[in-house]
């Protein structure tokens, strides 16, 4: 297989919110198949486990998390020799949990060799269970009354982009206006079923597209505000 190949043989089944309003746009993969420092979430090295063929590194961006423009997360799925499925870890607010937990009620066993990870409403962090991010004390809050944030371009790409004080003040308008909802932890959606069909490339591609997104969007808020 090509490792585009391998990463859509391995690809997570990602449940969104029923409410969801932010499309995810692309997934940047990443085949490792030894032990090697991550070049889209810098603090991880991707280590390749004894008996393991090799890690598939999934790296998921969208044009906006609930609270700021741009947004990033991961997942990490290890196959064996034998071509199954044996570990799967998710990114979690700047640190990753694991997926593969089949002793958890209510996660969900690998699907044909897909993991399944459920997707934080508006935030986009991924956990096995949808119910869990109950946990967390603002899940509602930060979709509604907390809604809105500016430009945030952080991690691989601290530096890469320097936002003005009118694209911050367009960011948060367009999220409290046309983004915020009340989310209900129904996970009923598919990726696709959000109006977009992510596009699959190497991180390396990914990489180099995403400062250019995020400046496009900008000017975008920028001319359809100024019609308003």
């Amino acid at each position: 297989m090509t490792e585009q190949e391998l990463a859509l043989r391995y690809a997570p089944i990602v449940h969104f919110d029923e409410n969801e309003t932010i499309p995810l746009q692309a997934v940047g993969y990443t085949v490792a198949t030894q032990t090697v420092r991550s070049q889209s979430f810098p603090k991880r090295e991707i280590e390749v486990p004894l008996g393991a063929a090799c890690v598939i590194e999934y790296a998921y961006y969208w044009d906006y998390d609930i609270q700021h423009m741009y947004d990033l997360e991961h997942i990490w799925v290890t196959v064996d020799a034998d071509g199954q499925v044996i570990d799967a870890e998710g990114s979690f607010h700047g640190k990753y949990l694991k997926l593969l937990l089949p002793e958890l009620p209510g996660a969900l066993l690998p699907s044909q060799g897909h993991v399944h990870a459920f997707c934080q409403p508006g935030k986009h962090a991924f956990l096995p269970d949808g119910r869990l991010f109950r946990l967390l004390p603002d899940w509602y809050a930060a979709c509604t009354d907390a809604c809105g944030g500016p430009v945030l371009v952080g991690g691989c790409f601290n530096g890469a982009y320097h936002p003005t004080t009118e694209e911050d003040a367009c960011s948060i308008r367009y999220l409290r206006e046309h983004l915020s909802f009340k989310p209900t932890l129904r996970f009923t959606k598919k990726a696709e079923d959000l109006g977009v069909t992510p596009r699959y490339m190497s991180w390396r591609e990914l990489y180099a597209e995403i400062p250019q997104r995020i400046r496009r969007e900008c000017e975008r808020l920028k001319a359809f505000y100024a019609m308003t």
